[in-house]
């Protein structure tokens, strides 16, 4: 029989009883690695010192007994196996030790018992850990799921009137000179469009969190992301410490958006929870970016409560929480952890109780390919043939009214119409289509194309205010054909038009 490693605690006051289990182990093929503690105080060290494979004690002890062995470790939180071994204990104690979850007990003038029950709870909490792993899995794609519905139902909705508002107020900012509005009416303008922009913003901001099909990464703007968490964080905040950004100079991260805006917002709000309220000006959380050999490195501190040496490592353990009852699952930080990992990257903490914590994470920097443009311009000098399928009008219209002073512009709010505008004989030099739209949507319309009339398929540059199904994002990633987001960046849009070939 090959020997099985097993790291026992064993809480026993008489070394001939413990040398007796020891034994007993041993013959059922476990080479031991242990350690003996008599007393609660020793109890308490051996339990921040190491982890166990099993805990193993006496019911009667000095100065305590197996139930408040087991409230120790209950209190911290392990699921180990835990087994009391006693020479003699009535049916009462036995009833009330497993009803308070104690795994079995054994009579010591019956330790042939205590082998096959120590395999027996060995797999069933080896089977618990996966359960809870399957678990946190679950939960962390229910949520990030529910966050990406969420995400592109609000983004959708808003985005197409936002669109429609900005382009308005684009176009009135470039009123002609002899209409050149008096002060306070440009006063007035640029401040609704500086509102716009910062709605706009904050759409951004919901969509870096909630995108769960989300898995490629790539470079990424570390700070971008950083920015966007610090903003959704704000009401956490504000009332509980100065917030300081102490950014380096560091390149694009291996990773992506959702996935480390996750975790930053997560590391942002355990920090201001760990403030108490009320004294603003006395705390802070300060979020510092710098160099770490190859690697970057980000750290949030904060001058919260700390967290006792023992628990740096278990804080990451799923369901493991230190908050009060109903105040949190335990899920977050593994989370973190596991998204971390997931972009190659690392994630700790540094802390003392009443100093503080910090909480750092190490990413790779990208590898970026160099981008060479080489874009031809419509020689002509003429304007364009441009085609405008959105299903909202005021879109259609905001883009007509928009680039009409450069471009030939026709709008349809129905891919039936557009067909049949196209299908009659006319041509188009670019076609900005919505993605999605309720008759049919932007591929399909693109496929109709294809089969109707394909030179004006490869005319499309789409539009998108926030909503995807799966078809729509294999189709974009199969067919690599250009997809902006809304609100329209109206310098981007002229860049591309301007930038087609002739």
């Amino acid at each position: 029989m090959s020997s099985r490693p097993l790291r026992l605690l064993l809480i026993e006051d008489s070394e001939d009883d413990a040398e007796l289990l020891l034994r007993e182990l041993r013959r059922c093929g476990y080479e031991l690695s242990h350690t003996r503690v008599e007393t609660p105080e020793e109890l308490r060290q051996a339990l921040c010192s190491n982890t166990w494979d099993v805990i193993i004690t006496d019911y009667a002890l000095p100065g305590f007994d197996g139930l408040a062995a087991f409230a120790q470790v209950k209190q911290r939180g392990l699921d180990v196996p835990f087994l009391i071994v006693s020479g003699k204990i009535g049916e009462d104690v036995a009833v009330a030790a497993m009803r308070a979850g104690v795994h079995d007990f054994v009579l010591k003038d019956k330790l042939g018992r205590l082998g096959p029950a120590v395999t027996r709870e060995l797999r069933e909490a080896s089977l618990r850990a996966e359960r809870r792993k399957m678990q946190e899995q679950l939960m962390l794609s229910d949520r990030l799921a529910s966050l990406g519905l969420l995400a592109a139902s609000v983004a959708h909705e808003i985005n197409n009137p936002l669109t429609s508002l900005m382009m308005n107020l684009d176009f009135t900012q470039q009123a002609p000179a002899h209409r050149k509005l008096n002060e306070d009416e440009g006063q007035a303008l640029r401040e609704a469009f500086e509102c716009a922009e910062r709605i706009q913003q904050i759409i951004r901001d919901i969509k870096i969190f909630s995108s769960p099909e989300e898995q490629q990464f790539g470079p990424t703007d570390l700070h971008r992301v950083l920015d966007s968490a610090l903003r959704m964080a704000h009401n956490h905040v504000f009332h509980r410490a100065l917030l300081l950004k102490d950014y380096g100079e560091v390149p694009r991260v291996h990773g992506s958006e959702a996935r480390l805006g996750q975790v930053f917002l997560n590391l942002v709000i355990n920090a201001a929870q760990a403030i108490p309220d009320g004294h603003r000006d006395a705390h802070e959380i300060r979020v510092v970016t710098r160099m770490d050999g190859g690697a970057v490195r980000v750290e949030i501190h904060d001058t919260g409560a700390g967290i006792p040496p023992e628990l740096h490592e278990r804080i990451f353990e799923p369901f493991f929480t230190t908050k009060r009852a109903g105040e949190g699952t335990g899920l977050g930080l593994s989370i973190c952890r596991r998204l971390v990992t997931e972009m190659k990257g690392s994630i700790g903490v540094e802390s003392k109780p009443g100093q503080g914590s910090t909480f750092w994470i190490r990413l790779r920097a990208a590898q970026e390919a160099k981008v060479v443009e080489a874009v031809k311009a419509k020689a002509t000098g003429q304007g364009l043939g441009v085609l405008v399928l959105d299903d909202e009008v005021s879109v259609g219209k905001a883009l007509k009214r928009l680039l009409r002073a450069r471009h030939e512009v026709v709008t349809f709010d129905r891919a039936q119409e557009a067909l049949a505008y196209i299908t009659s004989g006319h041509r188009v030099d670019v076609i900005l289509c919505d993605l999605m739209m309720p008759e049919m949507s932007g591929p399909e319309f693109h496929g109709e194309l294809e089969r109707l009339a394909p030179e004006q398929a490869r005319r499309i540059i789409f539009m998108t205010g926030g909503a995807f199904t799966e078809e729509s994002r294999a189709f974009l990633s199969a067919t690599h054909t250009p997809c902006m987001d809304k609100p329209i960046d109206v310098q981007r849009l002229f860049s591309m038009l301007e930038a087609l070939p002739a």
